[in-house]
């Protein structure tokens, strides 16, 4: 098969998206409640990645999800999906779960995209207060705020200590409203 996936048995993504440019449907896209359908989706995965077992459910481990635009599809979003024994490297574009071998889980973090960070700085009567400390941590490389410490020889590590929120709590925060 032409242009084959290292993943599946099918083809690359690129060359799917490009058939489905060339010979799909060229009628217009119906646009419901996107936020909503990429939340289903994200939970979705979540839950399959954790129904998976990953590690056969020996250890803690962490979910890393990356999701990313491409400028060569630009009608396609990429979600990755990233297990790890280790605490990831905070990154921009990701949100960090931690899942407890007892059936826990923590949320760690969500970054967005290092180029709408600045804009969300100027911006901070638009934002989560939250999310506007996660990115001043972010870049000032204050790698405390996301469970990381530095050790004797003075490089960052994880800190075993340090907790992450509960879902129950992180969900339980009301949403910000803002007023025109």
């Amino acid at each position: 098969m032409e242009h084959k996936s290292q993943y599946g048995d099918r083809k690359t993504v690129g060359a799917i998206y490009r058939d489905a440019q060339i010979h799909g449907d060229k009628s217009p896209i119906q646009a419901g409640d996107l936020t909503n359908e990429l939340m289903s989706s994200l939970v979705s995965d979540l839950n399959d990645t954790i129904q998976s077992r990953p590690f056969d459910g020996e250890c803690d481990y962490y979910i890393t999800v990356h999701e990313k635009k491409d400028r060569q599809m630009p009608r396609a979003l990429l979600r990755r999906i990233i297990t790890t024994k280790y605490r990831p490297y905070p990154e921009d574009d990701t949100v960090v779960f931690k899942i407890h071998r007892n059936g826990d889980i923590r949320f760690c973090w969500c970054l967005p995209h290092w180029s709408e960070m600045d804009n969300m700085l100027a911006n901070e009567a638009l934002f989560d207060y939250d999310m506007l400390k996660e990115i001043r941590a972010w870049k000032g490389i204050q790698l405390e705020h996301f469970g990381f410490m530095k050790d004797e020889m003075g490089h960052w590590t994880a800190n075993p200590h340090y907790q992450d929120a509960k879902l129950t709590e992180f969900y339980k925060k009301p949403p910000k409203i803002l007023v025109a």
